[in-house]
Protein backbone atom coordinates (compact mmCIF):
# COMPACT_ATOMS: atom_id res chain seq x y z
CA UNK A 1 0.00 0.00 0.00
CA UNK A 2 1.14 3.28 -1.01
CA UNK A 3 1.39 5.96 2.14
CA UNK A 4 0.59 9.59 1.44
CA UNK A 5 3.41 11.96 3.29
CA UNK A 6 0.85 14.13 4.99
CA UNK A 7 2.89 17.09 3.61
CA UNK A 8 2.60 15.73 0.28
CA UNK A 9 -1.01 15.49 1.00
CA UNK A 10 -2.22 19.17 2.02
CA UNK A 11 -0.19 20.55 -0.90
CA UNK A 12 -1.80 18.65 -3.47
CA UNK A 13 -4.99 19.20 -2.22
CA UNK A 14 -4.63 22.69 -1.52
CA UNK A 15 -3.11 23.80 -4.36
CA UNK A 16 -5.80 23.58 -6.85
CA UNK A 17 -8.29 25.15 -4.33
CA UNK A 18 -5.71 28.00 -3.45
CA UNK A 19 -6.09 28.72 -6.85
CA UNK A 20 -9.98 28.61 -7.18
CA UNK A 21 -11.03 29.25 -3.76
CA UNK A 22 -8.59 30.61 -1.27
CA UNK A 23 -7.36 33.30 -3.61
CA UNK A 24 -10.23 33.27 -6.55
CA UNK A 25 -9.67 35.01 -9.84
CA UNK A 26 -12.14 38.11 -9.02
CA UNK A 27 -10.36 38.99 -5.65
CA UNK A 28 -8.30 41.83 -7.47
CA UNK A 29 -11.88 43.25 -8.97
CA UNK A 30 -12.83 43.31 -5.58
CA UNK A 31 -9.66 45.45 -4.20
CA UNK A 32 -10.06 47.36 -7.21
CA UNK A 33 -13.67 48.11 -6.24
CA UNK A 34 -12.71 48.69 -2.75
CA UNK A 35 -10.02 50.75 -4.08
CA UNK A 36 -12.37 52.61 -6.32
CA UNK A 37 -15.03 53.55 -3.71
CA UNK A 38 -12.40 55.10 -1.73
CA UNK A 39 -11.43 57.56 -4.42
CA UNK A 40 -14.91 58.21 -5.42
CA UNK A 41 -15.39 59.08 -1.47
CA UNK A 42 -12.52 61.56 -1.87
CA UNK A 43 -13.71 63.04 -4.96
CA UNK A 44 -17.07 63.13 -3.17
CA UNK A 45 -15.61 65.06 0.12
CA UNK A 46 -13.58 67.09 -2.28
CA UNK A 47 -16.68 68.20 -4.16
CA UNK A 48 -18.13 69.30 -0.70
CA UNK A 49 -15.41 71.20 0.22
CA UNK A 50 -15.56 73.27 -3.01
CA UNK A 51 -19.17 73.81 -2.89
CA UNK A 52 -18.78 75.19 0.82
CA UNK A 53 -16.32 77.52 -0.40
CA UNK A 54 -18.45 78.79 -2.93
CA UNK A 55 -20.71 79.28 -0.68
CA UNK A 56 -18.89 81.29 1.76
CA UNK A 57 -17.74 83.10 -0.92
CA UNK A 58 -20.77 83.88 -2.25
CA UNK A 59 -21.77 85.39 0.90
CA UNK A 60 -18.37 87.00 1.17
CA UNK A 61 -19.32 88.99 -2.09
CA UNK A 62 -22.19 90.27 -0.33
CA UNK A 63 -20.89 91.79 2.29
CA UNK A 64 -18.10 93.09 0.32
CA UNK A 65 -20.79 94.69 -1.39
CA UNK A 66 -19.66 93.41 -4.58
CA UNK A 67 -23.00 91.52 -4.73
CA UNK A 68 -26.06 93.91 -3.79
CA UNK A 69 -29.86 92.56 -3.41
CA UNK A 70 -31.71 91.67 -5.95
CA UNK A 71 -29.04 91.08 -8.31
CA UNK A 72 -28.80 88.10 -10.41
CA UNK A 73 -26.51 85.66 -10.42
CA UNK A 74 -25.21 83.89 -13.00
CA UNK A 75 -23.68 80.49 -12.78
CA UNK A 76 -21.04 81.34 -15.86
CA UNK A 77 -20.00 84.62 -14.62
CA UNK A 78 -19.37 83.18 -11.34
CA UNK A 79 -18.07 80.06 -12.56
CA UNK A 80 -15.23 82.10 -14.35
CA UNK A 81 -15.45 84.18 -11.39
CA UNK A 82 -13.69 81.70 -8.95
CA UNK A 83 -11.73 79.28 -11.82
CA UNK A 84 -14.39 76.36 -11.65
CA UNK A 85 -16.58 74.74 -13.51
CA UNK A 86 -20.38 75.29 -13.39
CA UNK A 87 -21.49 72.32 -11.36
CA UNK A 88 -20.14 73.29 -8.58
CA UNK A 89 -21.96 76.73 -8.62
CA UNK A 90 -25.36 76.15 -9.71
CA UNK A 91 -25.05 73.33 -6.57
CA UNK A 92 -23.79 76.17 -4.42
CA UNK A 93 -26.71 78.42 -5.55
CA UNK A 94 -29.18 75.58 -4.28
CA UNK A 95 -27.51 75.87 -0.97
CA UNK A 96 -27.94 79.24 -0.77
CA UNK A 97 -31.40 78.91 -1.63
CA UNK A 98 -32.09 76.40 0.74
CA UNK A 99 -29.73 78.95 3.10
CA UNK A 100 -33.14 81.92 2.30
CA UNK A 101 -29.77 83.77 0.68
CA UNK A 102 -30.68 83.45 -2.83
CA UNK A 103 -33.89 82.92 -4.68
CA UNK A 104 -34.49 80.60 -7.67
CA UNK A 105 -36.52 82.13 -10.57
CA UNK A 106 -37.47 80.02 -13.31
CA UNK A 107 -35.63 80.81 -16.47
CA UNK A 108 -33.66 83.69 -14.72
CA UNK A 109 -31.00 81.86 -12.81
CA UNK A 110 -30.64 83.04 -8.97
CA UNK A 111 -30.62 86.55 -7.15
CA UNK A 112 -29.60 87.82 -3.90
CA UNK A 113 -32.91 87.94 -1.85
CA UNK A 114 -34.29 91.40 -0.93
CA UNK A 115 -35.53 91.57 2.66
CA UNK A 116 -38.29 93.17 3.83
CA UNK A 117 -38.27 95.87 7.11
CA UNK A 118 -40.29 92.54 9.20
CA UNK A 119 -37.90 89.75 7.74
CA UNK A 120 -35.21 91.89 9.71
CA UNK A 121 -36.92 92.88 12.56
CA UNK A 122 -38.02 89.06 12.69
CA UNK A 123 -34.53 87.85 12.22
CA UNK A 124 -33.18 90.11 14.72
CA UNK A 125 -35.56 88.88 17.49
CA UNK A 126 -34.21 85.36 16.44
CA UNK A 127 -31.05 86.28 16.53
CA UNK A 128 -31.52 87.97 20.47
CA UNK A 129 -32.04 84.40 21.50
CA UNK A 130 -28.99 83.35 20.18
CA UNK A 131 -26.76 86.33 21.14
CA UNK A 132 -28.64 86.22 24.76
CA UNK A 133 -26.64 82.55 25.65
CA UNK A 134 -23.24 83.82 24.39
CA UNK A 135 -23.67 87.19 26.39
CA UNK A 136 -24.95 84.57 29.30
CA UNK A 137 -22.76 81.75 29.25
CA UNK A 138 -19.28 83.93 27.61
CA UNK A 139 -19.39 85.82 31.08
CA UNK A 140 -18.44 82.86 33.29
CA UNK A 141 -15.37 81.95 31.24
CA UNK A 142 -14.25 86.01 30.30
CA UNK A 143 -11.23 85.13 32.69
CA UNK A 144 -9.87 81.98 31.22
CA UNK A 145 -7.11 81.79 28.91
CA UNK A 146 -6.79 84.75 26.52
CA UNK A 147 -10.58 85.38 26.37
CA UNK A 148 -11.07 88.64 27.98
CA UNK A 149 -7.99 90.15 25.51
CA UNK A 150 -9.81 88.18 22.28
CA UNK A 151 -13.25 90.22 23.38
CA UNK A 152 -11.47 93.38 23.82
CA UNK A 153 -9.82 93.29 20.47
CA UNK A 154 -12.75 92.90 18.88
CA UNK A 155 -14.27 95.63 20.35
CA UNK A 156 -11.67 97.74 19.04
CA UNK A 157 -12.58 96.77 15.47
CA UNK A 158 -16.51 98.14 16.60
CA UNK A 159 -15.36 101.31 17.52
CA UNK A 160 -13.19 102.28 14.30
CA UNK A 161 -16.01 100.86 12.08
CA UNK A 162 -17.65 103.74 14.62
CA UNK A 163 -15.71 106.15 14.21
CA UNK A 164 -16.32 106.05 10.34
CA UNK A 165 -19.73 106.08 10.59
CA UNK A 166 -19.69 102.74 7.97
CA UNK A 167 -22.97 101.23 8.61
CA UNK A 168 -22.08 97.40 6.56
CA UNK A 169 -18.77 97.82 8.69
CA UNK A 170 -20.25 98.67 11.68
CA UNK A 171 -22.89 95.56 12.11
CA UNK A 172 -20.09 93.44 10.44
CA UNK A 173 -17.96 94.27 13.39
CA UNK A 174 -20.37 93.61 15.58
CA UNK A 175 -21.31 90.39 14.02
CA UNK A 176 -18.18 89.14 14.33
CA UNK A 177 -17.74 90.49 18.32
CA UNK A 178 -20.85 87.65 18.48
CA UNK A 179 -18.97 84.98 16.88
CA UNK A 180 -16.04 85.39 19.17
CA UNK A 181 -18.25 85.55 22.43
CA UNK A 182 -20.35 82.64 21.20
CA UNK A 183 -17.20 80.74 21.37
CA UNK A 184 -16.45 81.96 24.39
CA UNK A 185 -19.81 80.33 25.87
CA UNK A 186 -18.57 76.99 24.64
CA UNK A 187 -21.80 76.38 23.28
CA UNK A 188 -20.88 74.55 20.41
CA UNK A 189 -24.67 74.37 19.06
CA UNK A 190 -24.60 78.53 19.23
CA UNK A 191 -21.64 78.80 17.53
CA UNK A 192 -23.14 76.42 15.03
CA UNK A 193 -25.92 78.03 14.06
CA UNK A 194 -24.79 81.54 14.43
CA UNK A 195 -22.19 81.03 11.90
CA UNK A 196 -24.38 79.60 9.36
CA UNK A 197 -24.09 81.32 6.15
CA UNK A 198 -27.66 82.58 6.13
CA UNK A 199 -27.16 84.31 9.75
CA UNK A 200 -24.31 86.56 8.20
CA UNK A 201 -26.44 87.48 5.21
CA UNK A 202 -29.06 88.16 7.06
CA UNK A 203 -27.34 90.42 9.39
CA UNK A 204 -25.39 92.75 6.90
CA UNK A 205 -29.05 93.31 5.87
CA UNK A 206 -29.79 95.15 8.91
CA UNK A 207 -27.04 97.92 7.69
CA UNK A 208 -29.92 99.43 5.99
CA UNK A 209 -31.92 100.25 9.26
CA UNK A 210 -29.38 100.07 12.08
CA UNK A 211 -27.79 102.14 13.40
CA UNK A 212 -29.75 104.57 10.97
CA UNK A 213 -29.27 107.97 12.76
CA UNK A 214 -28.86 106.41 16.50
CA UNK A 215 -24.80 106.26 16.35
CA UNK A 216 -24.03 107.43 19.23
CA UNK A 217 -26.78 105.62 21.53
CA UNK A 218 -25.23 102.66 19.79
CA UNK A 219 -22.21 102.95 20.42
CA UNK A 220 -23.34 103.60 23.74
CA UNK A 221 -25.03 100.75 24.58
CA UNK A 222 -22.35 98.48 23.37
CA UNK A 223 -19.58 99.68 25.90
CA UNK A 224 -21.98 99.01 28.42
CA UNK A 225 -22.41 95.56 27.30
CA UNK A 226 -19.27 94.68 27.13
CA UNK A 227 -17.73 96.69 29.99
CA UNK A 228 -20.47 94.04 32.02
CA UNK A 229 -19.53 91.35 30.19
CA UNK A 230 -15.55 92.01 30.98
CA UNK A 231 -16.47 92.91 34.54
CA UNK A 232 -18.26 89.07 34.86
CA UNK A 233 -21.69 90.91 35.96
CA UNK A 234 -24.24 88.14 34.33
CA UNK A 235 -27.05 90.23 35.42
CA UNK A 236 -26.13 93.14 34.12
CA UNK A 237 -24.79 92.07 30.85
CA UNK A 238 -27.72 89.98 30.18
CA UNK A 239 -29.99 93.26 31.11
CA UNK A 240 -27.86 95.57 29.33
CA UNK A 241 -28.52 93.52 26.20
CA UNK A 242 -31.69 93.04 26.59
CA UNK A 243 -32.66 96.50 27.12
CA UNK A 244 -30.33 97.29 23.67
CA UNK A 245 -32.02 95.09 21.09
CA UNK A 246 -35.19 96.50 22.35
CA UNK A 247 -34.32 99.53 21.80
CA UNK A 248 -32.72 98.85 18.14
CA UNK A 249 -36.11 96.64 17.36
CA UNK A 250 -38.03 100.19 18.75
CA UNK A 251 -36.79 101.92 15.64
CA UNK A 252 -36.42 99.30 13.63
CA UNK A 253 -40.39 99.07 13.60
CA UNK A 254 -40.68 102.32 12.97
Amino acid sequence: MKILRVDNFVCNFVRPFNRQLLWPSHTPLVIDAAMTKQTDLQKNADAASLVDSLVEAIVDGVMDHRYAPGQRLVATDLAEEFGVSRAPVREALHVLAGEGVVELVANRGARIRKLSRKERVDFLEFTEALCMLGVRQGVTRIDEGDNRKRLDEHFSVIEEAWSRRHAADFVDALYRYHIALNRISGNGFVKFFYERPYIRFYTIMLADLAPGENWEQYISNYREIHQTILDGDQAAAMECFSSHISWVLSFMKR
